[in-house]
């Protein structure tokens, strides 16, 4: 595991299901009949009280700080989901996996946000969203997090491929002053 792998898999899938979650909670809070800010105003409320909770127009106070602490909530998420996708042996699971764990990642949030957490430190919305929503915008979370694995997974893959179209013979190591496998003489 490379420093460098973990913190470009963390930032890519804090900003993935950070942002996915976010348009999850907008669509959410309109079809619940709420302003599109309601879910982004909710995490808020760990700052400014219950009111931040049930805001229901755009604010600096409400809208930014609750936008910037679920942001900071995806990017606590995302690395962990790092951690666990960085580990020795991970990069060689395939796409099931990877949605597997970004689904147990996701469910492990879920309980920790909604029921081990004091009140004040939950997120939020789901003093204004019904749990089926709560679990759509979950879902665009675990999707954010598996979208930014597999994206990140894509470029390893190809340089893989590009590497045995080099050099077709396992037979062929390659040469220490080299990159390009030799090509066997007949």
């Amino acid at each position: 595991m490379t420093l460098s792998r973990h913190f470009t898999l963390m930032a890519s899938s804090g900003v993935w299901g950070g942002l996915m979650s976010a348009f999850a909670l907008a669509w959410a809070s309109r079809v619940n009949g709420d302003s599109t800010v309601t879910g982004l105003n909710g995490p808020s409320h760990w700052f400014f009280g219950e009111r931040a909770a049930h805001a229901q127009r755009f604010s600096l106070r409400h809208t930014v700080v609750g936008a910037l602490t679920h942001q900071a909530s995806s990017f606590f998420w995302g690395s962990v989901f790092a951690a666990l996708r960085t580990r020795a042996g991970a990069g060689q699971h395939g796409r099931g996996r990877i949605v597997a764990e970004a689904a147990a990642l996701t469910a492990l949030a879920a309980a920790v946000d909604l029921a081990l957490l004091p009140r004040r430190f939950t997120p939020g919305f789901e003093r204004r969203l019904p749990a089926r929503h709560l679990a759509c915008v979950y879902l665009a979370f675990g999707a954010g997090l598996a979208a930014a694995a597999l994206l990140e997974r894509r470029p390893a893959a190809r340089a893989a491929a590009l590497r045995a179209a080099a050099c077709p013979s396992p037979r062929w190591p390659h040469p220490p002053a080299s990159r390009r496998c030799p090509v066997p003489r007949r």
